[in-house]
């Protein structure tokens, strides 16, 4: 049976986009109100988790800490401090933050505020939480800084260093340490398999009756919004769930699953929901590259499986090249290896996962600690704004018409050999 459309015709379209407009502007409103709460006083006490912890020198040769805090009703934002601290990351402070220079926009892409009297919280009452028992159960299985905070980030969202985003960026893996729709897949694949298989067993004995699919889809949507709350509620974390719950709910009613259309209910619909996170680096990349997934299966889709894989790989990272590094500018020829190691991380994601729960995560630490610490010459390139916003118009397009993605095709490559050839010499 041919699936059909969610939406047809603008009168379908229009009474969708009014509704999120019309949602949108009523969680505006409710997030403005949390910022005239903010800044009605010069000097707001406030609690908030310490999310991430930066070393910095200033001019004159200081050190100084920069922190970045999650804050409930005022979202997250950064301060900083020249306070002899320890690390604080996942701990509660309490703070006086002077919101003197905060606008409603910067409160919206979280805001920086001078702070004084920054003071750290008792743990609950209840004892260490049982995410942060997680980290320390993953980082205590190696010796190395850098491994420490690379498998709780991995699988838990758990901050970086500065130092190691520098070290994942010189092999553009970002994208396999952040978590977002592509940790989603392989966990749905774990899922499919560690339930699926019981789930078929008590099936064929008990309820035969029973839809399989509709089950297991269910289970799993259960589970992975559990994960998803765990870990924080990662916004390109957040971007792959609702798709995978709207993709459930539009294979059940029989309607197009992989299409633009979808993805920009999607997109949409989060961003009505929550207006800040459109300002979020993360899920801009999560949605470009999902964005970048459908354009290739619009126009390759038809080639062998095993060479989609292969290939997909390569047009993803180079398409996605303008946009990560209008955000991230370090360029490194080791970069040139992503689409490989793309396709090796499902396996390793596994297989480290495993090697975790059985308490013998460092196995493969001597290979991972050298590739981190292997130096190669960096450079930065960031494409001016105006090309950033030519080549979105540009991909667009290029929906449409082959001979518009031809010409994306050319711009690509055409970006690819500047940035790895031309710039760098």
């Amino acid at each position: 049976m041919e699936s059909q459309k969610l939406l047809e015709g603008y009168r379908e379209w229009g009474v969708f986009f009014a509704f999120c407009l019309i949602l949108f502007c009523v969680n505006l409103f409710l997030e403005y109100k949390n910022f005239r709460v903010l800044t009605e006083r010069k000097f707001f006490d406030i609690e908030a988790v310490v999310v991430g912890q930066t070393q910095k020198t200033s001019k004159r040769g200081a050190s100084y800490w920069v922190l970045r805090l999650s804050s409930g009703n005022y979202g997250t934002f950064y301060t900083s401090t020249y306070e002899d601290i320890v690390s604080i990351v996942n701990k509660k402070v309490r703070l006086v933050v002077i919101t003197d220079n905060i606008t409603f926009i910067n409160f919206l892409r979280g805001f920086y505020a001078p702070s004084f009297n920054i003071a750290l919280l008792p743990a609950h009452k209840s004892g260490e939480r049982l995410y942060d028992k997680a980290v320390t159960y993953l980082a205590d299985q190696h010796e190395d800084g850098y491994m420490r905070e690379l498998f709780p980030a991995m699988f838990l969202a758990a901050p970086q260093s500065a130092q190691l985003r520098l070290s994942v960026t010189k092999y553009a893996a970002a994208h396999m340490i952040a978590l977002s729709g592509f940790h989603l897949a392989i966990l749905s694949l774990l899922l499919g398999v560690v339930v699926g298989l019981p789930y078929r067993v008590l099936q064929a004995r008990f309820f035969p009756y029973r839809n399989g699919f509709i089950d297991l889809g269910a289970i799993s949507l259960v589970l992975l919004g559990f994960y998803l709350v765990f870990t924080g509620v990662v916004p390109s974390l957040l971007r792959a769930y609702v798709m995978f719950a709207f993709g459930f709910f539009l294979v059940m009613r029989h309607l197009e699953l992989i299409s633009f259309q979808t993805l920009l209910v999607v997109a949409a619909a989060i961003v009505a929901l929550d207006p800040p996170i459109i300002s979020n680096i993360g899920f801009l990349l999560s949605v470009s590259g999902v964005f970048y997934i459908y354009l290739f299966l619009r126009y390759f889709g038809h080639i062998p499986k095993i060479a989609a894989a292969v290939m997909i790989c390569i047009y993803v990272f180079f398409a996605m090249l303008p946009i990560v590094h209008f955000f991230f500018p370090i360029s490194a020829h080791s970069q040139l290896l992503s689409p490989l190691l793309t396709l090796l991380y499902s396996p390793f994601f596994i297989v480290e996962l495993l090697l975790h729960l059985l308490r013998v995560g460092d196995l493969f630490d001597p290979f991972l600690i050298a590739a981190i610490n292997l130096e190669v010459p960096v450079w930065l390139v960031s494409p001016p704004l105006w090309l950033m916003l030519s080549y979105a118009a540009l991909s667009i397009a290029a929906i449409f018409h082959r001979a518009i993605h031809y010409a994306l095709i050319l711009f690509i490559a055409g970006w690819g050999v500047y940035q790895y050839v031309v710039a760098y010499y």
